[in-house]
């Protein structure tokens, strides 16, 4: 997001600029506009506007287009208002405050430092998409959009729509192609390969571009704290748009969450939001479509009741996806998560950004009990 100005630059500024370079006084430029004296002075004071007819005449007598001029005067009234609208916006702070404004400072989505008040509202603003924070009730707890409706909580709301507005600008979805489920079907084979790569951010990222040529978005936010959901799915405008949460999270968890949410694109319907974590019918659903897809169902007697690491290893093998995976199935299944972390991979983003082009992993460490 790009930090906007805190001042505002008159056309006035430029045109003085052009007049030192060619030498001339603002009297001869008015003769050769054929406009008062008093304009230009008014003009170059920024006391008067530049109007469309005066630029084509700039345009003649400067030889600079008379768009570029128009543009100075288009963005000097644009960045008067917004300076005018500092106040307005200082007044909306102590509204959003309930908001995780640290976090989305830390990640780079707002620019602002934390005594611009000002920059800090804007900066809100333009990720809820929204004019004035009076409008986030009506548009994110009891929009007619049924994903946000439907499940909204009081006590996270305002958590909750900030990372779910976070992955929809992340999501890209004005050039995404259209939504192809055979083609989804056909690519879930090979999103399972990628389970066994050694380096699991890289893997995520070739998965996300495989998906956005099938028409289907993901977008990775970090997570906020407080707000503990792995991921989601809901669609907009046509498309599932899959959303994860990985910072601080092993590979195995990653790849669960990815098959689930991709359970909940297959198996449910478009007009509901889908939180892993929230438990329910479909949670369970798509819960078994992910345990399924990545051990099926032929090989789940093989996952071990003990602590068996070479089991572990040679199943994973033999499934081609990551011993990890194998790992966090027979955790599950056994409940008992003291062993094996030797083959996990923690991932994280580097901090301060939130691009995942910025994440990296690293061995979980050796858990002695496993011997």
């Amino acid at each position: 997001m790009t930090a906007l100005p805190n001042y505002a630059v008159a056309p006035g500024e430029h045109i003085a600029e052009w007049l030192d370079d060619q030498g001339i006084n603002a009297a001869e430029l008015a003769r050769r506009l054929g406009v008062t004296p008093k304009h230009v002075s008014e003009l170059l004071a920024g006391k008067a506007p530049l109007s469309a007819t005066v630029a084509l005449g700039l345009e003649r007598v400067t030889g600079i287009p008379a768009r570029i001029w128009n543009r100075f005067e288009a963005t000097f009234r644009e960045d008067l208002a917004r300076l005018a609208e500092d106040d307005k916006l200082k007044a909306q702070y102590d509204q959003a405050k309930q908001f995780p404004l640290s976090y989305l400072r830390r990640w780079g989505f707002i620019e602002a430092s934390a005594h611009d008040k000002a920059g800090n509202v804007r900066g809100l603003l333009s990720i809820l998409r929204i004019g004035h924070l009076d409008a986030f009730d009506n548009t994110w707890v009891h929009s007619k959009v049924a994903y946000r409706k439907a499940t909204l909580k009081n006590d996270k709301s305002h958590e909750q729509a900030i990372w779910l507005a976070l992955g929809e600008l992340q999501a890209g979805l004005d050039d995404l192609p259209d939504y192809d489920e055979a083609a989804l079907q056909a690519l879930i084979p090979r999103l399972r390969t990628f389970t066994a790569e050694p380096n699991p951010v890289a893997a995520i990222a070739d998965a996300k571009a495989l998906l956005r040529e099938v028409g289907v978005a993901l977008s990775l936010i970090p997570p906020i704290p407080g707000f503990g959901v792995d991921g989601a799915t809901r669609w907009i405008q046509g498309h599932p748009v899959m959303q994860l949460s990985v910072r601080g999270k092993k590979d195995d968890q990653l790849w669960f969450t990815l098959f689930h949410e991709l359970g909940h694109v297959l198996l449910h319907g478009h007009n509901t939001l889908f939180l892993h974590g929230v438990g329910d019918g479909a949670e369970t659903e798509a819960d078994e479509f992910a345990a399924l897809t990545l051990v099926p169902a032929q090989y789940r007697d093989r996952l071990p009741s003990g602590r068996n690491i070479d089991a572990v290893r040679e199943l994973a093998a033999e499934l081609g996806i990551a011993p990890s995976i194998v790992l966090g199935q027979a955790q599950r299944i056994t409940e008992d998560y003291a062993w094996g972390q030797q083959l996990k991979v923690t991932l994280n983003w580097d901090s301060g950004s939130a691009d995942s082009d910025s994440a990296s992993s690293r061995s979980a460490g050796t858990d002695a009990a496993n011997n």
